[in-house]
């Protein structure tokens, strides 16, 4: 789906005074952006899914099991240089999965170091972590004390706190690495029935299948209502007015939404729906997938012994 040319054309409009003067880009039509975009990396990931790769060739099973493994190593490895390196071992293995590396990568660490970042920032402190000081931010007189709270007169960034941050970031980020990489190289319906081998309910499996298959009816709507009001609009709305429409629509959006699922739920059961997922084409593992599965175990031992023997 490629975007209209007149969304991808940033044209501000006239200001309303008629002084002929420039005035902020349309909020509708930067939410119709929004919404389009939503759709492409929607349609992209599972044009991805559905590539020649080598993750895309293993059975949904073994990727899932794989990936709560890798997990649960990768959480369990106290050194940067073995978190690291496999790391690149899983970019390679995206790259020989056709995936789009950029994206595996921007996903990642655009988001990870600043929200992660943000919560282990007081650890780096001594008041909070003591440790060996690196860095001495302030230096009091005397011991600073609030209510029943005792704080250090230095206050410093320590090299335990700051290897600890460092340590947490990687973690998180090597983690969330593996979960893209699985999502980008598994369709979701293999995904969903690979979690019902698992033995997941079939209540939480179905929310999120219809969750996923009626999500984009609700933002094609969301999209029709939009494109509506920008054809009577001509871009001219107060931005008072503009957010006067969008609480209105997503109210009326959430009316439709409890209409829609009333009406698919009778008539999925009306069709024999039980909840199980069917797919056209059965699963069934071959010696690849076991192969690959073993593969991974050996992987993972190999980063528990590495990690014992460097202390």
């Amino acid at each position: 789906m490629e975007l209209p040319d007149w969304l991808s054309e940033a044209s501000p409009a006239l200001c309303r005074c008629g002084c002929g003067g420039r005035r902020k880009g349309n909020f509708i039509e930067k939410t119709l952006r929004d919404i389009v975009k939503i759709i492409q990396d929607a349609v992209f990931s599972e044009e991805i899914a559905r590539r020649p790769g080598f993750l895309q060739r293993l059975d949904a099973r073994i990727k899932v099991i794989s990936l709560i493994y890798l997990l649960i190593i990768v959480n369990l490895c106290a050194h940067l240089s073995l978190l690291w390196g496999f790391y690149l071992v899983l970019l390679a293995i995206a790259v020989l999965s056709k995936l789009p590396l950029r994206q595996v990568v921007a996903r990642v660490w655009l988001v990870i170091p600043l929200f992660t970042g943000i919560m282990v920032l007081p650890s780096i402190f001594n008041w909070v972590r003591p440790g060996d000081p690196l860095w001495v931010i302030a230096d009091f007189p005397h011991p600073l004390h609030l209510g029943y709270l005792s704080f250090p007169s230095v206050l410093a960034v320590t090299r335990q706190g700051l290897w600890g941050g460092i340590m947490l970031i990687s973690r998180v980020g090597i983690s969330v690495s593996l979960a893209v990489v699985l999502t980008l190289s598994t369709r979701w319906m293999d995904f969903l029935r690979a979690l019902r081998t698992f033995f997941v309910p079939k209540i939480f499996i179905m929310t999120l299948e219809m969750t996923y298959r009626y999500i984009f009816v609700l933002v094609s709507a969301m999209e029709e209502m939009f494109l509506a009001r920008k054809a009577r609009d001509a871009g001219q709305s107060a931005p008072k007015e503009e957010r006067r429409f969008v609480a209105s629509a997503v109210g009326g959006l959430f009316g439709k939404s409890l209409q829609m699922s009333e009406e698919v739920y009778w008539a999925m059961t009306a069709r024999g729906y039980s909840g199980e997922i069917r797919l056209l084409k059965s699963a069934s593992l071959c010696w690849s997938d076991v192969l690959v599965l073993s593969l991974v175990v050996l992987a993972g031992l190999i980063l528990i012994v590495a990690n014992k023997v460097m202390g």
